[in-house]
């Protein structure tokens, strides 16, 4: 049965647009299991298309399965006598004769095997198919390569693409759409994110507990490997990489104590944070609303968070499956007070967006200073706005609510922002109360909140 099909709306006007504008060259790239394939089979409903997926494989293979896959598309064993990629793109551009759409997927293993097949496509593109009704879309997985070899200054194809995007996970509020249960869908989107191939999984359970116990404890469970598979095809030293996202997500956020926990010594840990920024994997913060440019690291990716919050250290209990959900509830909970901010963080863009909030800010992020911080900060620097917002995983009372506004308007003195208007916000599992917060003029949302504005403007 095919896969839920969510959102995208913006991804595919776009490639309308490059479909409506031949000759038209695409570049897609992103993660695993983001739903690149998907989306392109969306796209090609109704339009003549060759549609093909490389594989890992030798590139005497690689152009010999896609050769086969040619002749028999357009009944011509012509193909089956090209043993060369420029050859063989050049006879596949002389056989568009009207309006074509060519998509060739996982584009990446291609180049994993024989880097000549950018050079080769670049001759193509010049001499041929630049002169043909055709969209060429090219996706790929691997991102380091496909930004390396495809889309760089350095690259053969650079200047050729008249189009080319990331394709990133889901948000908040299209992830939510997976699930019949709001409460549910949300603890799964905090606990594996976006990537819909992610949540089609997490959607068939209807708990997390059985999800947590059956996908990430078990030996045969979807998540056990899921890393291995997830970085494997991107990084060589892995071992290092995986002691770098332990450390992350355990809570390690400066660079030397990263290092130290990693065993590299001092400045040799920075290398492997930009590539594991590059690639997505982690981000790196600044304080906004403070002149300093030293920076913290935060584990970004969702899945590999609560992978690397219960599975390594439970590795011998779940090899002999005696560990259950009851052994990680308290990493799980930890999960989600951290995964809270970023809940909390996409629901005030959301707002920001539809003009629901006391301001439209520009900006936004987190705030530390000295042993200080703030969940989130939102401003807008020419109006001398700022938007100071707790975010709180817990069932709060009405003067538990008011204790925690009243320490940020403590806070917004701390940052020295002179003739600045402020407002102060909550958001929280539960805030009892929040009517009459609301009267004293503070911003207070939780979950109720939450799932109000997803049915209203989601379902």
């Amino acid at each position: 049965m095919i896969s839920k099909f969510v959102d995208r709306e913006d991804e595919l006007k776009a490639l309308e647009d490059q479909w409506n504008s031949t000759p038209s060259l695409v570049i897609i790239y992103g993660r695993r299991r983001t739903g690149k394939t998907r989306l392109l089979v969306e796209f090609s409903q109704g339009k003549p298309t060759f549609f093909y997926t490389f594989m890992e494989d030798t590139r005497e293979r690689q152009i010999r399965r896609l050769r086969e896959e040619l002749a028999e598309h357009f009944n011509d064993e012509l193909f089956l006598s090209f043993n060369d990629w420029y050859p063989l793109f050049k006879y596949l551009a002389s056989k568009v004769t009207e309006k074509t759409l060519i998509i060739l997927d996982e584009f990446s293993y291609a180049i994993k095997s024989d880097r000549t097949i950018v050079s080769a496509l670049q001759r193509a593109w010049d001499h041929d198919f630049s002169k043909k009704p055709v969209m060429l879309v090219l996706s790929g997985s691997l991102i380091g390569m496909m930004i390396d070899e495809v889309l760089s200054y350095s690259s053969p194809l650079y200047g050729r693409r008249t189009m080319s995007f990331h394709l990133k996970p889901l948000t908040l509020f299209n992830s939510l759409k997976f699930f019949d249960s709001f409460e549910v869908g949300l603890e799964m989107y905090m606990l594996v994110g976006g990537i819909p191939a992610y949540l089609i999984i997490a959607s068939r359970y209807e708990d997390t507990r059985r999800f947590i116990e059956e996908t990430f404890l078990r030996t045969e469970g979807f998540f056990y490997d899921e890393p291995y598979i997830l970085l494997s095809g991107e990084l060589r030293e892995l071992k290092t990489y995986f002691s770098i996202l332990s450390a992350t997500a355990s809570g390690k956020t400066r660079a030397s104590e990263i290092a130290s926990y990693a065993g590299l010594e001092g400045r040799k840990i920075y290398p492997y944070l930009d590539t594991l920024v590059r690639l997505g994997f982690i981000e790196r913060e600044i304080p906004i609303a403070r002149n300093d440019k030293r920076g913290i690291y935060k584990l970004k990716d969702p899945m590999l968070l609560t992978w690397f919050s219960i599975v390594p250290k439970n590795r011998t209990g779940i090899e002999l499956g005696i560990i259950s959900y009851d052994d990680v509830k308290e990493d799980i909970q930890r999960i989600y007070g951290i995964r809270f901010e970023d809940v909390a963080r996409e629901f005030l863009v959301e707002l920001n967006r539809r003009g629901r909030l006391p301001f439209r800010f520009t900006r936004i992020g987190r705030w530390w200073y000295k042993g200080e911080e703030i969940d989130i900060v939102a401003v807008n620097e020419r109006l001398k706005r700022i938007l100071l917002a707790e975010v709180k995983w817990k069932e709060l009372s009405k003067r538990e609510a008011k204790g925690i506004l009243k320490d940020l308007k403590r806070k917004f003195k701390l940052m020295n922002l002179e003739g600045w208007d402020a407002s102060f916000a909550l958001v929280a599992k539960n805030v009892h109360g929040k009517s009459k917060l609301r009267e004293y003029g503070f911003n207070v949302w939780d979950l109720e909140d939450l799932k109000l504005h997803f049915e209203k403007k989601f379902r």
